[in-house]
């Protein structure tokens, strides 16, 4: 029986705009690597064979993404398969399931999202064998994680098993999606006092037949050809995962790695290496003065940010639009819940600057050319100045006056 991973990357990541409208799986992690190609370095290192990881996207863009960041890593393009994005979570992983059902129809498959932080390799590939085995045997697993943060428990899957079970595998005992939302505060603080938890990370383990059994494609088809007929306004199915967890049988098994959410600029920052006094995390071409505590990201070769006099958690963007300008974020970390707002200030191409929160900051008018835009999110005193020189590359200034936070 093969092991097969099935890699889901076809979100949009818009919580984190590091690149521009390049999705977060695609958008730069660390210095040379991707979100999408740490995951498939992580699963491919001895536990998957490449040539058995399937990706999953939802647009031609990321298909072109995927092949061309994983190719490298020895992943076939044929690998890399196309769904339609209105199926959603559930319903294109039961489509990709039988498309792994029509390679091998005794194969499992560990399922993973591509976007995230994993730290222990062997931990890791521990896990996605030991739950790739139990799946084997008949019993669809989740793998959970402990996690002691208010914010991921509230905006995760947790599931409730009984401790007092011998493992490795437990019953769930109940399951419920972003209880935040579906619970409010109170919810989360007792998931959070509650020892028999763990978080969901979207890490499981299934025979890809008994996925199919549960979620016929023929099903998911008939549902995508509803949707096109009523002209929903819904962005997929509504394929509850909750449902999923039931509807499969899923046994728990805690994973035996750690793993740090980067849905956020304040937790990407947090994964970054920083500079040894500063604290400063950066990524491509970036010079810094007398700066602390900040991140700056250029994620398009041939744009050079130099940061001076900044402080307090600044993070600061750059990165090339597909029509060849250039877009520019100074953002307070700690309003990363906002930063939205920049994301569909950029996306939709209407003005040239754009502040919420923010004050005394200013952009050099003579330097800046018509296909360049600014956004400041909770920040003061901040000054862009941007030159492009005669070679063609960039040059972003972003420097600050004393303390940059702007705290109302």
């Amino acid at each position: 029986m093969e092991y097969y991973a099935m890699i889901l990357a076809g979100g949009r990541g818009s919580r984190l705009p590091i690149a521009g409208s390049t999705p977060k799986q695609f958008a730069p992690k660390f210095e040379g690597i991707t979100f999408v190609q740490d995951v498939v370095k992580m699963i491919t290192n001895e536990a998957i064979k490449p040539a058995r990881v399937i990706v999953v996207v939802t647009n031609e863009e990321q298909r072109d993404l995927a092949i061309a960041q994983l190719t490298p890593y020895r992943v076939p393009s044929t690998n890399v398969v196309l769904f339609d994005p209105h199926l959603g979570y559930v319903a294109v992983m039961a489509a990709a399931a039988d498309y792994i059902r029509g390679i091998d129809e005794e194969a499992v498959v560990f399922i993973s999202p591509s976007d995230q932080h994993i730290v222990g390799q062997k931990e890791f590939t521990q896990s996605i064998i030991d739950s790739c085995e139990e799946a084997a045997k008949g019993n669809p697993t989740l793998v959970g994680v402990k996690v002691a943060d208010a914010n991921i428990v509230g905006g995760c899957g947790n599931a409730m098993y009984d401790a007092t079970q011998p493992g490795p595998t437990y019953e769930i005992l109940d399951f419920i999606e972003k209880p935040l939302k579906n619970g409010g505060p109170e919810r989360v603080k007792k998931i959070l006092l509650d020892d028999n938890t763990v978080v969901n990370t979207g890490f499981y383990a299934v025979k890809v037949k008994q996925f199919c059994k549960a979620y016929p494609i023929v099903e998911m088809e008939l549902l995508l050809d509803k949707y096109y007929e009523a002209k929903s306004e819904k962005t997929d199915l509504g394929l509850d995962p909750t449902e999923m967890v039931k509807k499969l049988g899923m046994k728990l098994m805690i994973g035996r790695f750690d793993w740090k959410d980067c849905g956020t600029l304040a937790a990407y920052y947090e994964i970054q290496r920083k500079t040894p006094n500063h604290k400063n995390a950066s990524i491509g071409q970036v010079t810094r003065y007398k700066c602390r505590d900040s991140m700056f990201v250029s994620s398009t070769e041939g744009v050079h940010i130099y940061g001076s006099f900044i402080k307090n958690n600044i993070v600061v963007l750059s990165f090339m639009t597909k029509t060849g300008g250039i877009d520019i974020a100074v953002i307070n970390m700690a309003m990363s819940q906002l930063v939205g707002n920049v994301t569909d200030f950029f996306e939709s191409g209407d003005a040239m600057s754009y502040s919420l929160k923010s004050r005394n900051c200013i952009i050099m008018p003579s330097n800046l050319s018509e296909v360049t835009r600014v956004a400041f999110l909770g920040v003061q005193n901040m000054y862009v100045f941007v030159n492009r020189l005669e070679d063609g590359d960039i040059n972003v200034n972003v420097s600050a006056n004393g303390e940059c936070v702007y705290d109302e």
